[in-house]
């Protein structure tokens, strides 16, 4: 385990091992913290990329986790416990950091902010009741129904033809073929792909995942932007916000043009260019205290 300093706030990279998998993390504590938010990646992003939020987070005195999905960023090893799947990122990786906090920083409150991908997820996990409240950065549900116009056709293009190509031809998606930084293994881009090409998106292809949805009571909120058509269109956040069964929940769609700003799309919020916009998050966390 790896530590530094950072304004008061110590830093550590780990790396937790549970049923054959390990989950790298990077870890701010916060003196004196009695809070702790956990923050969720992206398909195809690194923890790393979200080390200057964290920090954030940090000074405000909240403990934070960042980490990587199995099988996300790096090698690993799949022969001795089989294929890696999308919903495992939810029910075993999103729950194993959960638990993790648990114990991590015990008696303290706990806070969830995902980002794209990480939405779906999150009510996969079984322990997503210990969350007191969840904010999600364009986080939407991938069914292709919720794209319109050039945007539908290469988004069906990409699941229907992409996808299959580069599993046959490389047994993965190079990262290249869909804009990230990492290549995906071919089972979680096969199950992307199925989730993408269904109606109700993972709602239609993942056992008890309704049943997990309308289940959440968790106040959540979740932010999207209206430059964002591409990855997370208006359309496919509302579909994610609806099926979300918490009693408390928002949903704030954003013009950056309005902001003074070109252009936020999917990735720029967690810019330190845009870290006036990150206390939205800290008063929807802090927002139960006050009422």
């Amino acid at each position: 385990m790896q530590s530094n300093k950072t304004e008061g706030c110590t830093s550590e990279n780990g790396n937790i091992h549970f049923e054959g998998r390990t989950i790298d993390y990077t870890l701010w504590r916060s003196p004196k913290s009695s809070k702790a938010v956990l923050i969720a990646p992206a398909m195809g992003v690194s923890r790393r990329f979200y080390g200057k939020i964290a920090q954030y987070f940090a000074q405000l005195g909240y403990s934070t986790i960042t980490f990587d999905y199995y099988g996300m960023v790096g090698k690993n090893n799949y022969d001795d416990y089989g294929p890696v799947r999308l919903k495992d990122w939810g029910i075993k990786d999103i729950d194993t950091i959960i638990g993790f906090a648990l114990k991590e920083f015990s008696g303290q409150e706990y806070f969830f902010l995902g980002h794209s991908i990480a939405g779906q997820l999150f009510p996969l996990a079984a322990r997503s009741n210990k969350i007191s409240r969840a904010f999600f950065v364009a986080s939407q549900n991938v069914s292709q129904q919720n794209w319109e116009g050039l945007s539908k056709l290469k988004v069906g293009l990409f699941w229907n033809l992409i996808v299959p190509l580069c599993c046959g031809l490389f047994g993965y998606v190079p990262a290249l073929a869909y804009g990230g930084k990492y290549s995906l293994d071919q089972f979680i881009a096969k199950d992307w792909a199925n989730w993408g090409k269904s109606q109700n998106g993972i709602l239609s292809k993942v056992p008890q995942a309704l049943s997990k949805y309308t289940a959440i009571d968790v106040p959540t909120k979740f932010l999207s932007f209206s430059d964002d058509r591409m990855l997370a269109p208006l359309k496919s956040v509302e579909h994610l916000f609806e099926s979300y069964g918490s009693s408390c929940k928002e949903h704030e769609h954003i013009n950056p043009k309005r902001l003074d700003k070109a252009s936020i799309g999917h990735f720029n919020f967690f810019k330190q260019e845009y870290a006036f916009l990150w206390p939205k998050i800290d008063a929807w966390f802090i927002k139960k205290q006050q009422n």
